[in-house]
């Protein structure tokens, strides 16, 4: 995570205090190669409670004190603090709709950027059509103004619904972001589908790359490509996070798998919920709508197959890593052995294995990491009041970590359900399958050899054949002709 910016600007006579303001982010993704283009800046108020609030709860009282255009430019003197932190960095800025009254806004950029020796390519704006439909010609002398500097411009929810065509072209902005009410439903052919069409073709024309938003399920991201779209964003791909994102994402029939290493994984870990898809999770995914729910809250989504990384080079878009589950976890916690803000709660496997495992891991370590664990029934998921113990147990524990390890899509399921509960005191949540076993010792795990070759599933199938034959020998098989279309029919 990147330092906190520490820019101060005279507080505006708000009703809030405005030092609870957070920079929040979300990337934006090159649709071809999964490479973060930029991140989106979007703003958070959090209360004396700790409370998160999104901007449709605090604007109000910002507008009721005419200290948008403060809030513009403290904003942006937060984000250039963040990109002297980082000089492949970009960030996108949403600006206020009364930016266009504002007469000093580009020299006070400009001021902001050579005060903190920051190239201002790294800093991108977004306007709203409908802010730039209220005045237009102070609207193309602020773009002009803004890209003078050197900075990008983004002209945001385009619907032609405030301008033309033709206004459009006047602006003279760099890319557009279309509405996402024209791209909720791209298998229709609605009037709708038929206007955001027209406005990619034309972004196309004008070297104005098309940017979809709001992307949020696999239905609507699967047609991207075939509309032209160049980059999008999404809880598809990422949900926002309160540190910018710089990591590659690969696509494996619909799901954005991180391009990362255990080693960088290990170095950005600060807080989020980390899946481990493998190939059943992406067979499961096509027809389970709440386990694709569940996987849209992920922040990291990494490789625990080695068939899906011999495919995802196959596919040309190689993952650079495997990193399983099992293999994760017990790195993250030798990592932070000395961490004295890393404690963790072990949920999952059958009665007494997670108390085995969290007194192996505690003595490996060499202290008292792991600070609770419980094996829930096996339908605990079904009974509130075994799940509302459990969260009475995990915040009780202290924990700030959970490790979760009760199967798939069971444990996915779960997170989802409970996470803003989880929240209050955990930072990081892990969905570890089997580990909790390999933990306590009580099953075996693969060869290496076997893992290698991406046989571990045959292994696994010989251990116990009547309780996944069913995954690995028809779920699962129709995986490899999925692979060959996307290869063959993008």
């Amino acid at each position: 995570m990147l330092a906190k910016s520490q820019t101060i600007l005279p507080s505006p006579p708000l009703t809030i205090n405005p030092r609870g303001f957070e920079l929040w982010y979300q990337p934006v993704y090159d649709v071809s190669s999964g490479n973060v283009l930029q991140n989106e800046v979007l703003l958070r108020w959090r209360d004396t409670q700790g409370l998160i609030h999104r901007p449709k709860e605090f604007m109000p009282a910002v507008r009721s004190a005419d200290a948008e255009q403060w809030l513009d430019r403290y904003v942006t003197g937060q984000a250039i603090a963040q990109l002297k932190q980082h000089a492949h960095l970009k960030l996108s800025i949403n600006l206020s709709k009364r930016i266009v009254e504002d007469r000093f806004i580009a020299e006070d950029i400009y001021d902001l950027l050579v005060n903190h020796s920051v190239q201002p390519h790294q800093l991108h704006f977004e306007v709203s059509e409908a802010s730039l439909a209220k005045n237009f010609q102070d609207s193309v002398a602020l773009i002009r103004d803004l890209k003078e500097l050197g900075c990008a411009v983004t002209l945001d929810n385009f619907a032609n619904q405030h301008l033309t065509f033709l206004q459009w072209e006047k602006l003279g902005v760099d890319a557009v972001k279309i509405d996402p009410s024209l791209i909720r439903d791209l298998k229709q052919d609605s009037p709708q589908t038929r206007l955001a069409k027209a406005i990619i073709e034309t972004s196309n024309s004008l070297a104005q790359p098309a940017i979809a938003t709001s992307v949020d399920a696999y239905s609507t991201s699967r047609h991207l490509v075939n509309l032209s779209f160049q980059s999008a964003q999404g809880y598809h791909f990422q949900p926002p996070s309160d540190h910018p994102w710089l990591t590659s994402k690969v696509d494996i029939l619909g799901v954005p798998i991180d391009n990362v290493t255990q080693d960088e994984l290990l170095q950005e870990l600060k807080s989020g919920i980390v899946f481990t898809p493998n190939v059943d999770h992406l067979m499961n995914l096509k027809q389970d709508e709440e386990f694709r729910a569940a996987y849209n809250i992920a922040d990291y989504k990494i490789c625990d197959s080695q068939i899906l990384y011999f495919s995802s080079h196959f596919l040309g878009s190689p993952i650079k890593e495997k990193i399983s589950g099992s293999d994760l976890f017990p790195a993250f916690y030798t990592y932070h052995k000395d961490n004295p803000d890393i404690t963790i709660f072990l949920l999952g496997a059958a009665p007494g294995v997670a108390a085995q495992a969290q007194q192996n891991i505690n003595a490996r370590v060499g202290r008292d990491i792991v600070v609770g664990s419980y094996s829930p029934s096996y339908s605990f998921e079904q009974n509130p009041e075994e799940c509302a113990e459990i969260i009475e147990r995990i915040h009780h524990s202290g924990a700030t970590v959970l490790a979760i390890g009760v199967g798939s899509p069971k444990q996915e399921r779960w997170i989802y359900r409970y996470r803003q509960q989880l929240a209050e005191s955990v930072n990081i949540i892990f969905a570890i399958g089997g580990t909790l076993d390999f933990e306590a010792g009580t099953q075996q795990r693969a060869p290496k050899l076997v893992s290698t070759i991406g046989i571990e599933w045959l292994f696994r199938l010989m251990g116990e054949p009547r309780r996944l034959w069913k995954r690995y020998l028809i779920n699962d098989l129709p995986f490899l002709k999925l692979v060959l279309n996307q290869k063959f029919h993008r």
